[in-house]
């Protein structure tokens, strides 16, 4: 299952920083309608935006879905299918908006629940600890999101450098064909790093890139291609 990216307008954006995977959240917080910033701040508090992240509970991907549990729940077959990260994002934002719906737009409650499991978060009564540290983490990064706060730019500048880097040949072969589908005048090829681990690169084609195209790059968060031969 592939996630498209859709082409939106510069006025369409809730920040002027270029997230890791942006259109990928901005096409899940509309579809989910959930604020943008607050799924980018889920994501930064589960995995810190990589797409190859695992847990020690089995969690998998940028938004950390739980391997068999949730991911079974949200019709997910193949843990493989999480290290998608355009379709992580997806999956994690609908299942965020599940909580919310259950919690009656509690968000504080829904996010509790993201983390601790709804079996364990009643609809009233006192968080556990640990859940409320979560939401209070979750808070944080969501306020400095909308704020566009300086560290926080700073800190996904670093981060965008390895936005496409991946502990495995095959994801990042697999995220390589799925950034190709959608951008037309370039494509992606993986290859393998010195340190063992492989990275996905743009290759622009003859033609070159169109506008629409680089539009498109931008909101994935490549604000400097590195077109090879």
């Amino acid at each position: 299952m592939l996630i498209l990216i859709a082409v939106l307008g510069c006025a369409d954006y809730v920040h002027a920083t270029v997230y890791p995977y942006q259109g990928c959240f901005d096409l899940a917080s509309r579809r989910h309608d959930l604020p943008v910033d607050l799924v980018l701040a889920v994501a930064a508090t589960e995995s810190n935006w990589d797409a190859d992240a695992r847990s020690h509970a089995n969690a998998h991907g940028v938004m950390q879905i739980q391997w068999p549990g949730t991911a079974h729940h949200l019709g997910v077959r193949r843990v493989a299918e999480l290290y998608n990260p355009c379709l992580n994002i997806d999956l994690g934002s609908r299942y965020l908006k599940e909580l919310v719906d259950r919690y009656d737009g509690d968000v504080t409650r829904a996010l509790a629940a993201y983390n601790y499991g709804p079996g364990r978060i009643s609809q009233n009564g006192e968080l556990p600890e640990g859940a409320t540290r979560y939401v209070e983490k979750v808070r944080t990064h969501q306020t400095r999101i909308a704020a566009g706060d300086a560290a926080e730019t700073q800190q996904l500048a670093a981060r965008l450098i390895d936005a496409y880097i991946f502990d495995s040949g095959l994801r990042a072969s697999r995220y390589a064909r799925v950034l190709t589908a959608q951008v037309k005048t370039v494509h992606f090829a993986s290859h393998r790093l010195d340190d063992g681990r492989y990275r996905v690169t743009m290759h622009e084609r003859d033609e070159g890139l169109s506008t629409e195209d680089a539009r498109t790059l931008h909101m994935l968060g490549w604000t400097e291609p590195q077109a090879r031969p």
